[in-house]
């Protein structure tokens, strides 16, 4: 909010307006809070949200969703390197389509944290994984993969769970799931993991050495 204050300050002390997008994965309250700031000096505001990797990794196929009067600016970048979505002209969709697909990603990444932090704390993770290599693969898979990681982004996916909290609550769904999952981004924000990097990544470390991590994080509390 902050930067975005700002910018309508710096437009309307130079007379130039140019057209602003923020594409920070923030909530349709936050978004809209962003866009009376850029109306106030008389320029565009696009809101948008990013869904992918980064556009190399994509291959072209990162998601830029877009809402507003005018994303006309943004638009023109449609087949660039990315793909631009529009999602009509209230100012907020985008921001939503952001909130909700996050919901469900790093959401479900918190819940598996917790999860598996528990089943160690109860010296149950052999026995749990086990179990999930027969029932569900797929989710021992995917534990397996984002747990040890969850800590490089925690610091960012925190603020993240945040508004994505205030998202639900805005409609009445509760908010709580999303602000126990940035309880859990704050405890992976505690562990040694989160001093790494995605480059520099201990890719040695097995998954039950990251639950140690987090158990220690628990008990240094």
């Amino acid at each position: 909010m902050g930067q975005a204050t700002s910018v309508a300050n710096a437009m309307i002390a130079t007379g130039c307006r140019p057209p602003y997008a923020d594409c920070n994965a923030i909530s349709p309250a936050s978004t809209r809070r962003v866009g009376v700031e850029i109306a106030r000096a008389g320029a565009t505001y696009v809101d948008a949200g990013i869904i992918g990797f980064n556009p190399v990794k994509e291959d072209g196929g990162t998601r830029f969703y877009v809402s507003g009067p005018d994303t006309s600016s943004v638009e023109t970048l449609n087949g660039r390197g990315v793909v631009v979505r529009r999602l009509g002209e209230e100012i907020g969709r985008a921001s939503a389509m952001k909130m909700v697909y996050a919901g469900a990603t790093k959401g479900t990444f918190s819940l598996h944290a917790a999860v598996l932090t528990t089943a160690h704390m109860h010296g149950l993770t052999e026995d749990y994984l086990k179990e999930l290599d027969e029932s569900l693969p797929n989710v021992r898979a995917a534990m397996e993969r984002m747990v040890p990681r969850i800590p490089l982004d925690a610091k960012r996916w925190l603020a993240e769970m945040r508004e994505i909290s205030a998202t639900f609550a805005e409609v009445g769904v509760t908010p709580n799931f999303h602000a126990g999952a940035a309880d859990v981004m704050e405890l992976a924000d505690r562990t040694p993991i989160a001093a790494e990097t995605r480059e520099t990544i201990d890719e040695s470390r097995t998954l039950a050495q990251a639950l140690d991590m987090y158990v220690a994080a628990i008990r240094e509390a």
